[in-house]
């Protein structure tokens, strides 16, 4: 599944698991000229390209800066539905102002061409670049949350999930920002009634969702569950936890060959890094979005009320009675040692 985060705005994924797309770094392309649409978009550049999408830079001419272009070739009936979903649903969202707008959609046989505003920098590298900092505007960046989160709620409107929330799909220009790459939603809610499904969602799930924001649910995929777009609300806590500590919270056990899907079912061994100097009234919000339980997760409009009454209440007292408060999961007081924390992540 190609997705828009690897090449928009040339700006690459630095994650470790995302391993399909290859940066073509500054490859001059001979490839012709794409017009349709009212456009003829000349190819500067190819940028990426992935199992089944080539990522190019082009030119629209009339001293108008550079787009981008994401090219996919639909050889099969379910590939051409993929990319309608995907361009249908940015034709629903094109009025949120936290949504990247579609430009155009050029076809030409069995091509197609989505034409993107080209963006200064993703939100991943963006974090990247606060890491020599001892603390961030925590203030700035759940403003920056709130964005997204409203973008997520339109979208389950429609009764999509997005499926691959990250900073990675976050585009940054200034202090405008917008949520990219619709290729993975998935309509829900989906059963999980036999064996088939269990096995069709699982691979689905490794194939369309990155594995550091993937739900508890989505490693499993048990019989007899129902995933719903709550699986996003995970995702979401995820990258709150990254927007304020600049890394994800399971990079450690990662980094040590652990399993990611043992480690979200204790979001309660997640560090809270101190150096950061993070308010507890947003570590409580992470908190309570990062339940293990999806029926017991918010829902994503309960979360945008969470931040709303976070963001109005900010500036009284911690201890003022306003800190949201969290059902689960219970935490220990005491902050566990690094040497704990290796442990029980061995352990299980």
């Amino acid at each position: 599944m190609v997705r828009v985060d690897d090449y928009l705005p040339m700006m690459f994924d630095k994650h470790p698991n995302k391993k399909e797309w290859q940066s073509m770094g500054c490859v001059q392309s001979k490839i012709p000229d794409i017009k349709g649409e009212g456009y003829h978009l000349r190819v500067k550049k190819t940028v990426a390209v992935g199992g089944s999408a080539k990522i190019m830079e082009v030119d629209p001419g009339g001293g108008k800066e550079t787009m981008i272009v994401k090219k996919m070739v639909a050889f099969s009936k379910r590939e051409k539905e993929r990319i309608l979903q995907e361009i249908d649903l940015y034709k629903k969202l094109e009025s949120n102002k936290f949504v990247i707008d579609l430009e155009a959609h050029i076809v030409e046989d069995i091509n197609h061409y989505l034409l993107f505003k080209r963006y200064s920098i993703n939100f991943l590298d963006y974090l990247e670049t606060l890491k020599t900092r001892t603390t961030v505007d925590e203030l700035k960046h759940l403003k920056y949350f709130s964005g997204i989160v409203l973008a997520i709620e339109e979208l389950h409107s429609f009764e999509y999930a997005h499926l691959d929330i990250k900073p990675a799909n976050i585009l940054k220009s200034g202090d405008e920002i917008r949520m990219i790459d619709f290729g993975s939603a998935t309509k829900m809610p989906i059963e999980i009634k036999t064996s088939a499904d269990h096995h069709k969602h699982k691979e689905d799930a490794e194939e369309l969702c990155s594995i550091m924001y993937r739900a508890p649910e989505l490693f499993n995929c048990e019989i007899g569950a129902t995933l719903t777009t709550k699986v996003d609300a995970w995702a979401l806590g995820v990258c709150l936890y990254e927007f304020m500590f600049l890394e994800n919270p399971f990079n450690k056990i990662y980094e040590q060959g652990g399993s990611i899907a043992l480690a979200t079912q204790s979001p309660h061994m997640i560090k809270w890094i101190e150096e950061r100097s993070v308010s507890q009234k947003t570590i409580n919000l992470i908190k309570s979005i990062l339940i293990v339980d999806p029926e017991q997760r918010p829902t994503i409009t309960e979360i945008r009320e969470k931040v709303e009454n976070l963001l109005e209440n900010w500036n009284k007292p911690e201890n003022s009675g306003d800190v949201l408060e969290v059902s689960e999961p219970v935490v220990p007081e005491r902050e566990i040692t690094d040497e704990e924390f290796d442990l029980a992540m061995r352990q299980a």
